[in-house]
């Protein structure tokens, strides 16, 4: 594999035509938003390549005949040292996914995703609600508040943006807080070519309640304000997910498969279990 300079990234744009979802956390490498690595075949015009983005999501798009690259690539994936403690793993095509699939059976297990698109029309009657419930107070992220998420509920916050500069610089959130405690928060995980991934935790005693719905809205208004799209995706087993991606405007588009490894399999066990997926096993 070839390593690009920050320089040369616009070169594997190409590559991420057409695809059936929105790899924001792969344009946000490409934009320099994240922190992240690209590698291709060859410089100029390659045919395939792997994007990584130093959180853990890594896109493999392009063609796979080219057996040096795909063996690289596996070497990479195979070496624990390479990540984290997890990846995700996209992919461009099914068969691609398939290919690569075959070779890190045993060592990743395989998930399905649901893409969402924004409409509009839909979101609308949701403007009506952006009145906080009492006790409540709406604030945009700013610095202080990132860092005090970071520290005391999403820990992973600290490898996803650089710094809190970072994040006011190149990404936004919401949050309701009372007795200045999140209640629920809304951030960008990714932004990139034009879109602001969501992420959305509300903590466990004020869930049910609509103050995800709250947070969400605030966010995909201040998208709407400053010409992003918001972006939406999740497990396609995580129905209270789904739920809420409806209730802010989104349509399911499609269902789509990726691997995950993660160093723990604890972790993966209780996962497959929490969303229902039939086999448990880690060469599904």
């Amino acid at each position: 594999m070839i390593e690009l300079s920050k320089g040369e990234y616009a070169h594997i744009l190409p590559l991420l035509k057409n695809l059936a979802y929105e790899p924001v956390f792969a344009y946000s490498v490409i934009e320099r938003n994240q922190s992240g690595k690209v590698f291709v075949d060859r410089r100029e015009n390659p045919t395939c390549g792997l994007i990584i983005n130093l959180y853990g999501q890594y896109l493999l798009t392009g063609s796979g005949d080219n057996e040096s690259f795909m063996n690289d690539v596996v070497e990479f994936l195979l070496n624990d040292q390479n990540h984290s403690i997890y990846y995700d793993l996209y992919v461009s095509t099914p068969d691609l996914l398939f290919q690569i699939g075959d070779r890190l059976a045993g060592k990743t297990v395989l998930l399905y995703r649901s893409s969402f698109t924004f409409e509009l029309s839909q979101f609308q009657h949701l403007k009506t609600l952006n009145s906080s419930p009492e006790q409540f107070v709406m604030k945009r992220m700013d610095d202080i508040l990132f860092d005090k998420y970071k520290n005391e509920m999403d820990a992973s916050y600290d490898s996803l943006w650089s710094s809190a500069q970072n994040f006011i610089d190149r990404g936004f959130g919401y949050c309701l807080v009372k007795d200045d405690q999140f209640a629920s928060v809304c951030n960008s995980y990714f932004v990139g070519r034009g879109y602001a991934d969501i992420d959305i935790v509300t903590v466990d005693e004020y869930q049910n309640k609509g103050l995800a719905t709250l947070t969400g809205t605030a966010f995909i208004e201040h998208c709407l304000n400053h010409n992003l799209l918001p972006n939406y995706s999740c497990d396609a087993g995580n129905e209270r997910s789904i739920q809420l991606a409806k209730k802010l405007g989104f349509a399911k588009k499609i269902d789509f498969s990726m691997l995950w490894w993660h160093q723990d399999q604890s972790i993966i066990s209780d996962y497959l279990k929490r969303f229902n997926y039939s086999n448990t096993s880690k060469d599904k």
